[in-house]
Order: C-alpha cells, then structure tokens, then sequence
C-alpha cells in the first residue's frame, strides 16, 4: 500500500536526471511498495523521455506521463491530483537524495503521523562536498506559532516543498496554484498555520543543488512580481505578532531586487520597508542584528 508519493517534475532535465534516479533508487532502498513515484515529463525537447522509460523497471509502479503545461505549478499540482500517499514530498530533476532517507522517512511518518515533517535543504554548489552520511530521522516537535517564527527567520528551513512531507490533506486545503515560479511560497505558509502537528529534521536528507541556471541566478521582473504577491498573500495568512519578521522578507525584495519593481510594486514595498521603523522592529528578539543593521543603512541613504 502506498504511503509516500514523490513527485519529480522534469523538463529537459537530460543532464541531471539519471543522477536524480539514482539517488531515488538508493533513498527508497527497502521501502517499495511504501513509496510510489509520480515522474510528469512537461515539455522537454530533450532525452529526458527517455531517461524515464530506460529507469520505468527500477521504479515499481511508477506513474509517468508526458504533459504539455509549461508551469511548474500546473505540472506538481496535476501531479498531487494523480497521487495515492498519505504524505507527498517533491523531488527537483537535478537534486539528490541521501541513501535510506526515504526509507527512514516512512518509517518515521507511520510512526508519528505528523502533518508536516520539515528539514533543512543542503544547498550545494560544489559537488565533490556531497556525502553518503546519513543518521536517519531524529526531528524535534514544533508548535504552528513555532514553525511559522522558524521559517520566517529564513535559516532552518524556507518554502520549498522539495525535501518536505506533508500531509496530502493540506494540499487539498491549499491547491498549487498555476505559477511558473514560487508556487511553493504561494500555498507553504497557509500550510503551516493549517497544521497542528510539525516536527523538524535539522540533519539533511536532501542535496538542494545550487546551479547557473535555477531560479535565483536567473531572476527577472516576471518571477519578482510573484515574489512580491506572495508576500502580500502572506501578511493575510499570517497573525500580527509576526510583522516583524515578514518586514525582514519585504526588506529583502527592496535591497535585493528592487531594480525589477515596477512604480507601483516599488511604492507598495516601500511602504512596508518604512513600516521597519518602530520600536517593535528594533528590540524584536526574533529579529537578526544583520536586518536591522541593513534597515539603518537603507534609512540613512534615503
């Protein structure tokens, strides 16, 4: 029966995909028929057809299809629709994962039957540091309030659904919307107010490859206009208590990429950075030295 889907959305993914099975393979080692994989091929011009077909009998059960959606939300939230698990996690076409994890992850999420089992990605850019080491599932227990702190802080785990376990209930609650880009962002922190019962893991599972071509070496005012909307999304999603950490968020957007703000996106985000200002911002214990150095240095040069 199964009980994890892992969901990989590939296009043109022929460098990197064998790699990615692979490690697949070695994660789910014992853990068949537990774990079912969801491969949707979504416009590649490339072999990564292929690819998928010469692995199709390593992988028992595998679902596969060829999609025409152009859109990564539209591809992993057709994908949830297709999925059978209790929990869904998601796999990008050219990360790794650590030999057993997923095995380890099933055994874990039986046991506990948490909503969210969160960890932290380990972002790589030079290959010849990844590892094999691996001491399975040992996460701590989080209160919603205590998730939300943790992930608005931005350091132990961000809104990624790559890498995380969540329960498929709460992607019914908050379908992945039909974004090229941060569709994950969009539906993550609907999803921890939602949860009651998050734990997480700080030892990683999941190599979160950093290379020239993702997201964040090739932004552009497009896929900023989606940051900018999800951030808005999230200040309603939200309590109050926590403004001061999502005025971090919108001090990011304007130090960081307010060259792609259109007059009224830059308006709107400067609004907010001025909302840094205040007495709670400044003795918030929650907040890291480094904004509200970062919040002065802004001041002062406006």
């Amino acid at each position: 029966m199964v009980f994890i889907s892992v969901i990989i959305a590939a296009h043109n993914a022929g460098k990197t995909l064998t790699q990615t099975l692979e490690s697949l393979i070695s994660a789910i080692d014992t853990a068949y028929p537990e774990v079912e994989v969801i491969i949707l091929n979504d416009s590649s011009d490339d072999n990564t057809q292929r690819i998928i077909e010469a692995n199709a009998s390593r992988l028992p059960g595998l679902i596969t299809q060829e999609v025409v959606f152009k859109n990564i939300g539209q591809v992993r939230n057709y994908a949830v629709l297709l999925a059978k698990g209790q929990y869904i996690t998601m796999l990008d076409s050219d990360d790794l994962l650590k030999p057993g994890s997923l095995r380890d992850a099933s055994a874990f999420l039986k046991q506990h039957q948490p909503d969210m089992l969160l960890t932290h990605l380990l972002e790589i850019r030079d290959m010849a540091k990844i590892t094999d080491d691996w001491n399975g599932f040992s996460p701590i227990s989080l209160t919603s309030p205590e998730a939300i702190r943790r992930f608005l802080i931005h350091k132990d785990f961000q809104a990624h659904l790559i890498g995380q376990f969540i329960h498929r209930d709460l992607y019914q609650k908050a379908p992945i919307p039909p974004l090229i880009c941060y569709e994950d962002f969009a539906v993550f922190p609907s999803m921890l107010v939602e949860a009651r019962k998050i734990f997480f893991q700080r030892e990683g599972h999941y190599y979160y490859i950093k290379r020239q071509s993702s997201l964040s070496s090739t932004l552009d005012a497009h896929k900023i206009s989606h940051l900018v909307a999800c951030t808005l999304s999230m200040e309603t999603v939200f309590p109050e208590k926590f403004q001061p950490l999502i005025n971090c968020h919108w001090l990011d957007i304007y130090t960081n990429h307010k060259s792609y703000l259109n007059p009224l996106q830059l308006d709107e985000v400067k609004r907010r950075v001025l909302s840094l200002y205040t007495l709670g911002f400044f003795f918030s214990k929650d907040v890291r030295f480094s904004y509200k150095k970062r919040a002065i240095k802004a001041l002062w040069k406006k």
